[in-house]
């Protein structure tokens, strides 16, 4: 059965899981996430960082698409919109992973630019594509 964590027991865990599918190079302590638990087993992990009071980044990294359940979603939704009081989110991506670009406009985000050679993944520096929600156009609260 698919459990949701939050606690402490998890949240370094759910960090070291996420950092390198989520391409994260700093140790900022300073985040909230969502962990996708199956038989002690990460299958996803939804982190938030940089919070400013408006605005906080989304990463996500699934194993399983079934961690991408409806009530995942909109947990994911409900933290940054009611819990944090964002009036909205960005995300960016590798803009060359379709399958992510996918997920990403499919729950609501729209595409807002395009950063060159600023996502490093591995040795390589890619673009990242940029999307951003406002919580008035939100579905899912």
């Amino acid at each position: 059965m698919i459990e949701i964590v939050s606690t402490e027991e998890w949240k370094n865990k759910c960090y070291e899981w996420i950092k390198p599918k989520a391409h994260l190079y700093s140790d900022n302590e300073k985040f909230s996430y969502i962990g996708i638990i199956e038989d002690k087993k990460i299958l996803g992990v939804i982190l938030f960082s940089d919070y400013d009071g408006n605005n906080i980044f989304v990463h996500v990294a699934l194993d399983n698409p079934r961690a991408c359940q409806r009530k995942v979603i909109k947990l994911m939704f409900d933290y940054i919109f009611n819990q944090a009081g964002c009036s909205r989110a960005t995300a960016t991506c590798n803009n060359s992973n379709k399958k992510i670009k996918k997920l990403i406009e499919g729950v609501g985000f729209e595409q807002e630019g395009l950063m060159k050679n600023a996502m490093q993944i591995d040795e390589t520096y890619v673009d990242a594509a940029v999307y951003g929600m406002l919580k008035e156009n939100c579905k899912w609260v």
